[in-house]
């Protein structure tokens, strides 16, 4: 197990609810990876959690965690009206996440599906927004030093449509919420989050080897930002019940130093593949990345990798955690190795039929949960 050490998620209660009171809350992708492991420490908190959902089979998924299903499509006007009730704290996490994709599939579902939602929430007087967002939408030029929210500037390439996508949503949810007089905050994941249930990690991983495009970008010993599942979870739940966070935005990510080497080849083992031994120059790679997307594009097709891929694979990425640290007392508790193990051992289970599969929904096999 990770070293167990106690943070503000225990330790800390935060003035706006005092202590041992319950924390009613609201969240959008909660049938998500890093949506679900929220949900279940706002249930171990206490209080009602209302959850969206899009599909009615996804609603045994969100009863089964101890929380309230409360069916709507954020992409659909009024639809998500009864979501959020008068104090609640409101977790947005629903996006459209992917490093591929057509930029109006990301304006429809990242951007425009916030406009109702917090058309309605803000409307109900929530407690505090709290928007989750991505380290993604930092400049790909400033990341000497570790990027931070005080001072890297926000400047995502435009080929990065999930981080312009973010950017924007971000931008919106500050502007709604200082005309409302609502107090919000946003929370920069780490580019990589992994972690036991990380389906879409799985089935990318494993198309890219199948395909050949599984390459080491470089030497490989870039600096690769992870964060384990539960640690970024319990970052999230802490943006929402502290009222010092109002109106700051906090990066997350283990800090551990990773490399892009020992990353993919840890993943490699967890899934039972061979280590990645190919390797390409970064130019090349971007070169190949940006004929491969005009070939797609001139085909309607998705491309199999992109220009994001190869930076995402390429630069050093630092990430300072330090004002979550020092503000909310916050740190992870699971190693890489351990998170690793974990999700080894998870889809180990998958692969011999226990509990799903992984084409299947992906909380078919719930990890082991701290």
């Amino acid at each position: 197990m990770g070293e167990q050490v106690r943070d503000a998620t225990t330790v800390r209660e935060s003035p706006a609810f005092g202590k041992g009171c319950s924390l009613n809350a609201a969240v959008t992708g909660g049938t998500g990876f890093v949506g679900q492991a929220l949900v279940r420490l706002l249930v171990k908190r206490g209080g009602a959690v209302r959850v969206l959902v899009r599909r009615p089979e996804a609603d045994a998924t969100i009863r089964s965690l101890g929380a309230e299903p409360v069916r709507g499509d954020l992409e659909v006007p009024g639809d998500c009206d009864g979501l959020v009730r008068p104090g609640d704290v409101v977790y947005h996490a629903a996006a459209r996440v992917a490093a591929v994709g057509r930029w109006a599939d990301f304006r429809r579902t990242t951007i425009e599906g916030t406009r109702p939602l917090l058309k309605a929430a803000l409307r109900c007087r929530p407690q505090r927004f709290v928007y989750v967002s991505t380290g993604a939408v930092y400049s790909v030029k400033h990341v000497r030093g570790g990027v931070s929210a005080d001072r890297t500037p926000v400047a995502p390439p435009r080929y990065n449509l999930y981080a312009r996508a973010k950017l924007e949503a971000e931008n919106l949810v500050r502007a709604e919420c200082e005309k409302a007089g609502c107090p919000w905050t946003i929370v920069r994941l780490s580019c990589t989050v992994y972690g036991p249930g990380h389906s879409p990690l799985v089935r990318s991983f494993l198309a890219l080897a199948e395909r050949g495009f599984l390459y080491v970008v470089g030497d490989g010993q870039n600096q690769f930002a992870t964060s384990y599942v539960d640690d970024v979870a319990r970052a999230v739940l802490l943006a929402g019940v502290d009222t010092s966070t109002a109106g700051k935005i906090y990066d997350v990510a283990s800090e551990e130093p990773v490399t892009l080497c020992e990353f993919l080849n840890t993943t490699a083992w967890a899934l039972g593949l061979p280590r990645v031994r190919h390797r390409v120059a970064r130019p090349v790679a971007y070169a190949a990345a940006a004929l491969t997307e005009l070939w797609a594009r001139a085909r309607g097709r998705e491309p199999p990798f992109n220009r994001w891929l190869v930076i995402l694979m390429s630069v050093n990425q630092v990430v300072d955690t330090g004002r979550i640290r020092r503000e909310l007392g916050w740190q992870p508790r699971v190693s890489f190795k351990e998170g690793m193990r974990r999700m080894q051992e998870w889809y180990r289970q998958l692969q011999e039929g226990e509990r799903g599969t992984v084409d299947g929904d992906r909380s078919s096999l719930q990890p082991a949960h701290e």
